[in-house]
């Protein structure tokens, strides 16, 4: 397992096209699994390309996870069955590579919440996983984005005399 190169970069919002739930930790697999072939199928019978490779977001809630998976969109989407239109946000994001099984992607997101907190930002909302190469057993290379903006400047504590 390795994390690679972390980057700051940013990008305008991205149109994405997704299923949303909420599953027990042990169903998180066969949810994205059963997300990415239900997301295919839609984009497929409307003709809507795919302009990135397979992501997911999700958030542990102490009952399990609220997960988000889906695709980048270049196109308009009809809401069909579970697949939903949405959008990832736009501006700063901080992003690393992490190569090597997911169950070892806590990882990454532990080194780039040190990186945010030492080099003066702030994350913003709910970090992704894109899947570069597929999603599942075979899959290599999870690449972790965190939303994050600069951390304001503390203004030195008054000192009342």
């Amino acid at each position: 397992m390795t994390t690679g190169l972390i980057e700051l970069v940013e990008h305008d919002a991205q149109p994405v096209a997704v299923v949303r739930g909420h599953v027990g930790n042990s169903e998180f697999d066969a949810f994205l699994t059963g997300a990415f072939e239900e997301l295919t199928e839609c984009l497929a019978a409307q003709r809507v390309t795919a302009s990135g490779p397979p992501f997911a977001r999700y958030r542990a809630t102490g009952r399990g996870l609220d997960v988000e998976a889906g695709f980048p969109v270049d196109g308009a989407l009809r809401p069909a069955g579970r697949v939903i239109a949405a959008e990832l946000p736009g501006g700063l994001r901080v992003v690393a590579p992490h190569v090597g099984h997911h169950g070892t992607v806590g990882f990454t997101y532990e080194l780039l919440q040190e990186w945010l907190a030492g080099n003066g930002y702030t994350a913003t909302g709910d970090a992704w996983e894109s899947y570069r190469d597929g999603y599942g057993e075979s899959a290599r290379t999870t690449v972790v984005t965190v939303p994050c903006r600069e951390r304001p400047p503390v203004p030195p504590p008054r000192i009342h005399v």
